[in-house]
């Protein structure tokens, strides 16, 4: 049994591995949260995905740390990937739920998870993804969200 589960170990990692199609990316994002994107892969399939964007009249910086895994339903380029991190930022005062008191801004702090696909083109240096991103805010008060977004990326190879 620990034979199998070693060999699965290696098959999974080896599949991970050759999941990066770029070293990095940068470009727009557009969904519940507006700005720009910087995607680079750190080793074999997984990257961090550092996100500065416009939210609720204020500010939100997210970084995630995402796993990839490449070419899936045996299309090249295509990838799905899953990941965790959290986000910081501010929101303007009539963007927020009441009970969080009458503020000029409210800083925020919280927990996200992101699943979501990406497909990077051959023929130009450009990636599209689009993901879902469920959010848990923590500080000023619990408060669960979901952001989503279409990403566009120049991508560095």
């Amino acid at each position: 049994m620990k034979k199998f589960i070693v060999l699965m170990a290696l098959i999974i990692v080896g599949y991970s591995a050759s999941a990066q199609d770029y070293n990095a990316a940068v470009g727009l994002r557009g969904g519940v949260i507006q700005g720009i994107t910087l995607k680079t892969f750190v080793s074999g399939g997984t990257a961090f995905d550092f996100i500065l964007g416009t939210h609720y009249q204020g500010l939100n910086f997210t970084a995630l740390y995402e796993i990839h895994s490449g070419d899936i339903f045996g299309v090249d380029n295509l990838a799905l990937f899953y990941g965790f991190g959290g986000h910081v930022g501010f929101y303007g005062s009539n963007h927020y739920p009441a009970n969080w008191g009458t503020y000029s801004s409210t800083p925020v702090i919280g927990a996200d998870l992101v699943l979501g696909i990406e497909y990077t083109f051959d023929e130009i240096p450009i990636n599209i993804g689009i993901d879902i991103v469920p959010s848990l805010n923590i500080l000023p008060g619990v408060w669960y969200w979901q952001k989503g977004a279409l990403s566009l990326r120049y991508v560095f190879k």
